[in-house]
């Protein structure tokens, strides 16, 4: 049976030691040159600050360009309460997962086989944030590579009846390897190797 064809982005799942994601976010301000953003989204920092937080915009699709984290929820705006995305031009307040050692799930925008287990891939942008849902429009690329400054190391799969990793859209788990809080070992080593404390 196909796999459904539904991007979210980046959804935090557990850590790399087997430990469940405790829920653990940062604050950051949503500068107002962002583009749209949901959650799902990946992050950078855009190296300034606003009172004591740091203040984020989308993440670049590509190789080398780092992430500092993904987007998790928004705080409610006084003037809209309902709110679920951030839209472009916009500003708010975000809760980002900026732990390195978190795993996600994400989609792939196309085949990605058992044998990429291991390799490297960016990040692509085919998809904007739904805005009827909030969620990111984010996936995996499936050009994979062994590049160590790729954004993101494939390390499995959700193992599931509706998740058929031969097919186009499966669904699989990751780290950002090309991560703002740690460092990367750029001749392919990934993000195990690149590792180090923060």
């Amino acid at each position: 049976m196909a796999n459904l064809d539904t991007p979210f982005g980046l959804k935090p799942v557990q850590h790399i030691s087997g430990a469940s994601w405790n829920g653990a976010t940062r604050r950051c301000r949503v500068d107002d040159t962002a583009g749209d953003l949901g959650v799902g989204d990946a992050v950078v920092w855009n190296g300034a600050g606003l009172t004591c937080y740091p203040e984020i915009v989308s993440a670049t699709a590509g190789d080398g360009n780092a992430i500092l984290g993904v987007i998790v929820s928004f705080e409610p705006q006084v003037t809209n309460l309902e709110r679920l995305y951030i839209a472009s031009a916009d500003s708010g307040w975000a809760n980002v997962c900026v732990d390195p050692s978190v795993v996600y799930e994400i989609q792939a925008d196309g085949v990605v086989g058992a044998a990429d287990i291991g390799q490297n891939a960016p990040l692509i942008f085919t998809h904007t944030v739904n805005t009827t849902t909030g969620i990111s429009g984010m996936e995996m690329n499936s050009t994979t590579t062994s590049n160590g400054s790729d954004q993101l190391l494939i390390i499995g799969a959700p193992d599931r009846a509706d998740n058929d990793t031969t097919l186009t859209h499966a669904k699989w788990y990751v780290l950002i390897n090309a991560h703002a809080l740690r460092a990367v070992d750029a001749a392919g080593g990934g993000a195990i190797e690149g590792a180090k404390g923060v």
